[in-house]
């Protein structure tokens, strides 16, 4: 009866060791590598990757979004001084993607902070209406290549002259005045210089005949 009653006692004794240490299997303490502390490292990087996305800046100047990171890329269009931009990455080689008002590329040190963007108000009659500062502003600069082979940019007004570029259609260029200054050559066909994409000029058509090359920009 003695032996029973001091097994009972041993026994007694390990339970409340092993309550006291823990358990045998008692998970270790938490480490700072658990899922949710990874989880709040993944976000924090998201973040920091994010950057500069959706962030406004405004051009500085009458600049131009193109289709890819390079001088040489399509041009989506012109856009104006001050004109707000909406960040679509950090920038990269001295771009930046732009998610509005058009999609595309444009040079980071044409930008500036849209804090900084001064308001220009055009002048108005005594009636309230506002009237346009000159008639060669930029936005009426603008024209779209309606012709569906595009165009090429030539050195002069002539069709023999070097090529100095090209337009696809639906994309525009910049006349270098407005309303345009025409030069007919030999065949009758009409060119008209412009600024961009590339400066030189561009076949104008046929205005005789109601044929022409060049469209208003929407």
């Amino acid at each position: 009866m003695k032996r029973i009653s001091n097994w009972g006692k041993s026994a007694a004794l390990l339970v409340f060791g092993i309550s006291t240490l823990g358990g045998l299997n008692a998970p270790a303490t938490a480490s700072s590598n658990t899922p949710s502390s990874q989880t709040s490292l993944q976000q924090g990087n998201l973040q920091i990757a994010q950057g500069l996305v959706g962030e406004c800046r405004a051009a500085k100047r009458r600049i131009f979004v193109y289709t890819d990171r390079a001088l040489s890329s399509k041009t989506i269009r012109t856009l104006d001084p001050n004109t707000e931009v909406t960040l679509a990455g950090n920038g990269l080689g001295g771009w930046i993607g732009i998610s509005a008002p058009e999609t595309g590329y444009v040079e980071a040190k044409d930008l500036k902070s849209c804090s900084d963007t001064s308001s220009n108000p055009q002048p108005t009659d005594t009636s309230g209406n506002t009237k346009p500062t000159t008639p060669s502003s930029s936005a009426s600069l603008c024209r779209v290549v309606t012709q569906a082979q595009g165009l090429s940019i030539r050195k002069g007004a002539n069709g023999n002259t070097a090529r100095v570029g090209g337009v696809d259609v639906g994309n525009r260029v910049t006349l270098k005045v407005n309303p345009p200054k025409l030069t007919s050559d030999d065949t009758g066909r009409a060119w008209v210089e412009i600024t961009a994409p590339t400066a030189g000029w561009v076949s104008y058509g046929y205005p005789s005949k109601k044929a022409t090359n060049l469209g208003p920009c929407s």
